[in-house]
């Protein structure tokens, strides 16, 4: 969308000019009254160096030191990091305040290329819990690690670093917390750190949930569309459901009612055949399309320029291009004729964009594509689909 601009250059007369960025140094500096860290988070951190110091596994502990890198460009300075024998190298960044969401790719990124597994840990989990935060608890695979005054406690007894761990629950809050020590997390994606993987199964139930009304539907549908199948009654539970998600789609059927004598129900359910006969063919590998006259080799294309030459169609023509492009059949977007008839219905009509509600019910079908967030989470997870141009 556009937006007004700021650069680094600009004059002071600039009626937005405040001055020049902050660095990420003097931003921390700013939250702790001067000084790069709070008095807790140092205490933590020495703390927990302590406690891993006395692990008899323990190779080397360090606080706040650098480390040199065997594969990155740059080191990093871990506020823990330890080598424990026959565990692991771990990177433990004590977290406390809001942190700042380049940083978390950044260390998550460096540290997964050194093969050291990274941990983020907290004092408490408050109820106004900031977005970065959330995000940490994300790329921990919905995991929260806390070294709060039960770990501590746990932590003396055992001779070892220990943290609670709070899990999310299948309603978004947390269960109870659960006393871990470090060998007992996972490490085997790579990645991320965790006790439990909460989030891989409830992302993949949020996507297959908000398309299962129109799998049924499809299957049930006549098999030409000369018969009309937007019309069966098989449709309606489909319409139902993505209306229940998408509220915003009522009042768009009665507008187009009342701007073109068009059914918005069955007009929706005309371009989900066309986004469901993409994933279908994605998935399967060769060309396969709902509710049309088309079959065989090049059917899929000889559909999507059919659909795209019809003018109550044009208007989606970025949607059909985008769901192409971010599936395993992305190289039809190479067969000339459609590329013709993409451009071609671009430059007609003005087109469908995010924010419409068809988009956003594009969006509910089709997450995975749709959704960058949630696609970005389950490529990190390696749960994106293989249709959808992931490795799972």
């Amino acid at each position: 969308m556009p937006v007004y601009a700021h650069y680094p250059e600009s004059s002071v007369d600039c009626p937005w000019y405040q001055g020049v960025n902050l660095t990420p140094d003097d931003a921390r500096a700013a939250q702790y009254q001067g000084h790069q860290e709070s008095a807790l988070h140092r205490w933590m951190c020495e703390t927990i160096a302590e406690l891993l110091a006395k692990d008899p596994r323990c190779a080397l502990v360090t606080v706040d030191t650098y480390r040199r890198p065997a594969i990155e460009k740059r080191g990093r300075f871990p506020d823990v990091y330890v080598e424990l024998n026959e565990v692991g190298r771990f990177a433990i960044e004590v977290q406390l305040s809001k942190p700042f969401a380049p940083e978390i790719v950044a260390r998550q990124l460096h540290y997964e290329a050194e093969g050291v597994g990274l941990i983020w840990v907290f004092r408490e989990l408050k109820p106004d819990l900031p977005q970065g935060l959330h995000d940490v608890i994300t790329l921990q695979r919905g995991n929260a690690f806390l070294f709060d005054d039960a770990a501590l406690a746990a932590s003396f007894a055992r001779g070892t670093l220990v943290l609670s761990a709070l899990l999310e629950s299948d309603h978004g809050d947390f269960l109870n917390p659960r006393l871990v020590a470090l060998d007992e997390l996972d490490r085997s994606t790579g990645r991320a750190v965790f006790l439990e993987d909460r989030r891989s199964n409830r992302l993949l139930d949020y996507c297959r949930v908000g398309r299962e009304k129109w799998w049924e539907a499809f299957k049930q549908a006549p098999p030409t569309i000369s018969d009309n199948p937007f019309t069966e009654p098989c449709f309606i539970p489909a319409w139902d459901s993505i209306k229940s998600y998408v509220p915003a789609l009522s009042s768009w059927k009665r507008q187009l009612w009342s701007d073109r004598y068009i059914r918005g129900e069955r007009h929706f359910a005309e371009l989900a055949a066309v986004l469901f006969s993409i994933a279908r063919t994605a998935t399967a590998g060769d060309d396969r399309v709902y509710v049309t006259r088309y079959s065989g080799a090049g059917a899929l294309v000889a559909m999507l320029n059919a659909k795209l030459a019809a003018h109550e169609f044009m208007a989606y023509a970025t949607l059909i291009e985008k769901m192409l492009a971010a599936t395993a059949a992305r190289d039809r977007l190479k067969r000339t004729s459609l590329a013709r008839a993409l451009e071609q219905a671009k430059r007609e009509v003005i087109q469908v964009e995010p924010g419409h509600p068809v988009w956003s019910g594009a969006t509910r079908l089709f997450p995975e594509i749709f959704d960058g967030l949630r696609r970005a989470e389950l490529e990190d997870l390696a749960k994106l689909p293989s249709w959808a141009g992931g490795t799972a």
